[in-house]
């Protein structure tokens, strides 16, 4: 059997990192425990990625992009995604509607990442300037995504121009939404889902009219 490059290991070790987080918290994580998962040595692990905090600031990297790359395409077009259509075809969706798939896809019950590792990672990163630099790259990627489709949506006239511009629009929309994730994880018996579409629907209405 051949051995696995580099960028393969390097990419089954994130995805483990991601998994461990999500399974016993960023607190009590050990890099034999991610070693564990693949049956790896640590010093394996080690080599790879150096130090424990390079790891697990590369792994909330590795667990973002995963949720951009899809809603990167969502952006493009929200019905091409879903049935492997180009975008440049005639019926593409709407801008509007596709900021609000994208918004979907964010949203605690549309992200197929558990949003208990972002949680723990943003509390994290309050005292780790590694992986406070991880969430601060990864906000503006989210925000020119959805400034991208607000400024398409209101050139086809689909809404009106936010107060203050589509870049403090993008960014009371993320921080909306990360609000309502951290009362779904806390205490989710007081956020029903179908309440919870609603409130973003009405946030919208809201913001671009």
């Amino acid at each position: 059997m051949s051995r696995k490059s580099a960028a393969v290991r390097r990419e089954e070790i994130l995805a483990a990192t991601v998994e461990e987080i999500d399974s016993s918290g960023l607190r009590t994580l050990r890099v034999s425990d991610v070693a564990a998962r693949l049956s790896l040595s640590a010093s394996l692990v080690i080599y790879h990625f150096e130090t424990k905090e390079a790891l697990v600031a590369e792994a909330f990297d590795f667990a973002g992009r995963q949720d951009i790359d899809h809603a990167r395409e969502l952006a493009a077009d929200a019905t091409a995604a879903s049935t492997g259509r180009s975008a440049s075809v005639p019926g593409s969706a709407a801008a509007r509607q596709r900021l609000r798939e994208v918004i979907g896809w964010y949203m605690p019950s549309g992200s197929s990442r558990s949003w208990k590792i972002w949680i723990d990672g943003w509390a994290a990163g309050l005292f780790d300037s590694g992986l406070k630099s991880t969430f601060a790259g990864l906000d503006q990627e989210w925000k020119a995504i959805l400034i991208g489709l607000m400024d398409e949506a209101i050139a086809a006239g689909e809404c009106s121009a936010p107060e203050g511009g589509t870049e403090a629009c993008a960014t009371r929309i993320l921080a909306f939404l990360d609000g309502l994730a951290i009362q779904v994880v806390v205490n989710p018996a007081a956020v029903d889902a179908d309440v919870l579409a609603t409130w973003v629907d009405d946030f919208l209405a809201h913001e671009l009219g």
